[in-house]
């Protein structure tokens, strides 16, 4: 089952985006997700049933592409791991995010993501992260993502760290 969203965009993987006239395409190493973001003001829609990745609008506001994204199907794995109602829950059918990108330098994106889910916090509560560019990389492209396999960060040691 897929880890949905957020939690795909927050992995250590690879990401390559590809942009038109009226989408962005994001496309995660992390199990082949993909995300397709209109980019042509239309609205959330309305009678879907709810998705591991939600539905995401986007917008620019000037320098920066804001993504709002709602109907997300519950956390995948609830089921699975909790049986309680009550224990600690990764987020509701209530979730919505608001994701904010903007250019920091030619190889850095500021990514800042707001989640606003009533039924698991009190409030609304921001993160920002810094996405690098990686142009060691691009030779190899993105990777087939199972489990363990061609792991580029085994043990979450990316790129030479010790």
């Amino acid at each position: 089952m897929p880890t949905g969203f957020p939690a795909s965009i927050l992995s250590g993987n690879a990401m390559q985006f590809f942009q038109t006239k009226t989408h962005l395409v994001m496309v995660h190493e992390f199990q082949r997700n993909t995300r397709i973001i209109p980019l042509d003001g239309r609205p959330h829609r309305e009678g879907l049933e709810p998705m591991f990745d939600g539905d995401p609008v986007g917008k620019w506001d000037g320098d920066t592409l804001v993504i709002d994204t709602t109907n997300f199907k519950r956390w995948a794995l609830d089921d699975h791991h909790y049986t309680n109602p009550n224990e600690f829950r990764m987020h509701s059918d209530a979730l919505h995010t608001i994701e904010r990108l903007r250019w920091k330098s030619p190889t850095a994106i500021s990514y800042t993501i707001t989640i606003d889910d009533p039924k698991i916090f009190t409030a609304p509560w921001s993160q920002e992260f810094e996405i690098i560019a990686k142009p060691e990389w691009e030779k190899d492209g993105l990777f087939e993502y199972v489990c363990q396999e061609n792991n580029r960060c085994p043990g979450g040691k990316c790129g030479g760290e010790k």
